[in-house]
């Protein structure tokens, strides 16, 4: 019941609502790029456990859906394998940012560790999955710092827009969870 109160109540349902809206439509911009690892963080540092949980599964399923029905991704074993890592590893990231931030106080350094041990998490993961599931090629060092200067600048976007959200409602708490 709790959890039904606030995705109706506007001022605690805005954020998560602009999180589901901006992976529907980064999901149409970016298909492969999108980025897990700066949502898991963002997910970590501004709602409670179950919230965070119920988000990254959301946006995981909502970014499967755009790339299945919407872009054509093949309905094969492979490209189901590499959904399911991309939801294991971005559920483990948000659980490793939430410890990561709840292990540091102020504000700015708990960004930056849930940032980084969110995409850190995340790309070992998938990539010891590509291992066995194919696309190990997809880890060089230049794609990857890609992915990252692509996951920094989406998490920099949405802070500023959880800032924005805040003063629109009234909520001045930009980042509170992962305690």
């Amino acid at each position: 019941m709790i959890m039904a109160n606030t995705l109706l109540n506007p001022k605690t349902a805005a954020w998560p609502a602009t999180l589901a809206g901006a992976t529907v439509l980064g999901s149409l911009a970016l298909a492969c790029i999108f980025p897990f690892a700066a949502i898991a963080a963002l997910a970590a540092l501004t709602l409670d456990r179950r919230a965070g949980i119920a988000l990254v599964g959301a946006v995981w399923a909502a970014n499967q859906a755009v790339g299945f029905l919407l872009m054509n991704f093949p309905w094969d074993a492979q490209a189901v394998g590499h959904g399911v890592a991309i939801l294991a590893a971005t559920l483990d990231g948000y659980g490793v940012a939430r410890i990561a931030a709840s292990k540091v106080e102020a504000s700015v350094f708990r960004s930056v560790a849930a940032l980084a041990s969110a995409f850190a998490t995340y790309e070992v993961l998938l990539r010891v999955y590509a291992q066995f599931g194919g696309g190990a090629e997809n880890f060089s060092a230049e794609i990857v710092s890609g992915v990252a200067i692509n996951d920094a600048i989406w998490f920099v976007g949405l802070l500023a827009l959880r800032w924005a959200i805040g003063q629109a409602t009234g909520d001045k708490t930009v980042l509170s969870p992962a305690r």
